[in-house]
């Protein structure tokens, strides 16, 4: 029999879960190469779900089973319905959040006319990974993000291109990278590696997307911002970034770290938006 209070009770239970790993995991993962290699480099595509769903959804996980899922995520009625699967006894669902819009009531204390207005709020929902799923047809890997890594530095720049114009320098006139919000310059060292030009790439990109041309905000939280967000790019892209894993271990300014970490949402759905931008996740 359904019980409306045990019903509430459950949802602002799971609600203030959800916001202990909003408020106390995701800011520690920005700045944390290991934690973005482990809960990012399973992602296998946006689907219909954020990567901030996507990995609040992996950290339960994992303090659930004590290992990593497949990374493919529906609702009980997507895996019964659309591909004939059932989920495995005892196997617990994990949450992800949408948005859910609510009217209240305001009181004019003067006049004592009453006005409606409109606010958001978040609403949990369930949803189970593949590994707690059998029968039915098996689900192809199509939407694999790292399938597509292969993607080569003149397909990315042809990208870029759509959006910016982008410049490549001499190296011994112009050394590092710039940008604007109309173009991108880029130069390098001879012996720089492909995955650490195609960072620096996604690193430009991410400080205009950041809005840290017009942002009154110092050198050092910028270039750590974007060094993150790249740094969670290449790892979705299954591609090996040193450069940006030491750049963020061996950053020591803790008023930097702690200001990225207030800004840690907006890092993964800014990390998001260049996968999309970069047509990798199709």
């Amino acid at each position: 029999m359904y019980d409306k209070a045990k019903y509430i009770k459950r949802q602002e239970a799971t609600k203030k879960e959800i916001k202990k790993i909003l408020d106390e995991f995701i800011p520690t993962l920005v700045v944390s190469p290991e934690e973005i290699e482990k809960y990012l480099g399973g992602i296998n595509g946006f689907y219909q779900y954020s990567l901030l769903n996507q990995i609040c959804a992996t950290h339960e996980f994992y303090g659930m089973y004590g290992k990593m899922p497949e990374g493919v995520w529906a609702t009980f009625y997507q895996f019964k319905n659309k591909h004939g699967r059932k989920i495995k006894k005892s196997q617990r669902g994990c949450h992800m959040v949408r948005p859910q819009k609510f009217t209240y009531e305001v009181v004019n204390q003067e006049t004592g006319e009453s006005e409606l207005k409109e606010g958001l709020t978040f609403k949990p929902f369930v949803v189970f990974d593949l590994s707690q799923t059998t029968g039915g047809e098996p689900l192809e890997d199509n939407n694999r993000i790292t399938g597509n890594s292969s993607m080569t530095e003149s397909e990315i720049d042809e990208v870029i291109k759509k959006h910016w114009k982008l410049i490549i320098t001499d190296y011994e006139l112009t050394h590092g990278a710039t940008n604007t919000k109309d173009y991108i310059e880029l130069s390098y060292h001879e012996n720089t590696t492909i995955n650490s030009r195609i960072s620096t790439r996604i690193h430009e990109i991410a400080h205009i997307k950041l809005n840290h041309l017009d942002r009154e905000v110092s050198r050092p939280i910028a270039e750590l911002e974007a060094e993150s967000v790249a740094f969670m790019v290449t790892t979705m892209l299954g591609l090996k970034n040193e450069k940006s894993r030491l750049y963020i271990a061996n950053w020591n300014g803790l008023d930097a770290r702690e200001a990225v970490k207030e800004r840690s949402q907006l890092l993964i759905k800014t990390a998001q938006e260049i996968v999309e931008l970069l047509g990798i996740d199709q």
